[in-house]
C-alpha cells in the first residue's frame, strides 16, 4: 500500500526542519572551534614575543579584544597556563608553547570533521527540498521539478 503523499510530504517538511536546526547547531560549533583556534594562536604569538625579552624588558601585552598594555618582562622563562576550572600551572615557554601547538592541531582535527558533517547534512538538506518540492508539485498537480544535479 502506497503511503498518503500529504503524510510523506509532513515527514520530508519535518526531518527538514530537523535538518536545518542540525545545520545551526554544527555552525556553531564550528564558530565556536574557530574563536578557540585564533585565542590559542594569539597566545601562541605572544609566547614567542616573550621568548626574545629578557627581565626588566618592558612590552605591549595584547589582551585580548585589540586592547594592549605596558608591561615590565619579571621572567621570561616561565609562565602560567590556565588548564581549566580556574587552574594554572607554572611551566617554561617552550612547553606552554609546546601544549598550544597541540591544543590547535586537535581544534583543528575538530573543525575539519565539523566542516565535513557540515557539508554532509547540507547535501542532505539540498536533497530532502528537492524531494519536498517534487511531492508538493505532485500533491498540487503540477509538474514536479527534476532535481539538479
Amino acid at each position: 500500500m502506497t503511503e498518503d503523499p500529504r503524510v510523506t510530504l509532513e515527514k520530508i517538511y519535518s526531518e527538514q526542519q530537523m535538518t536545518e536546526s542540525n545545520l545551526g547547531l554544527l555552525q556553531q560549533r564550528i564558530e565556536m572551534v574557530q574563536v578557540y583556534m585564533t585565542n590559542y594562536r594569539s597566545g601562541l604569538s605572544v609566547l614567542e614575543e616573550i621568548e626574545n625579552r629578557k627581565d626588566g624588558e618592558e612590552m605591549l601585552m595584547n589582551v585580548g579584544g585589540s586592547i594592549f598594555v605596558q608591561a615590565t618582562i619579571v621572567n621570561p622563562d616561565k609562565v602560567l597556563r590556565g588548564i581549566g576550572n580556574g587552574i594554572r600551572i607554572e611551566q617554561s615557554v617552550e612547553e606552554a608553547k609546546t601544549a598550544i601547538v597541540e591544543a590547535v592541531t586537535s581544534l583543528e582535527k575538530q573543525y575539519e570533521t565539523l566542516t565535513q558533517e557540515y557539508q554532509r547534512l547540507l547535501a542532505y538538506a539540498s536533497h530532502l527540498n528537492t524531494q519536498f518540492q517534487q511531492l508538493a508539485a505532485l500533491v498540487q498537480g503540477a509538474a514536479p521539478p527534476t532535481e539538479e544535479e
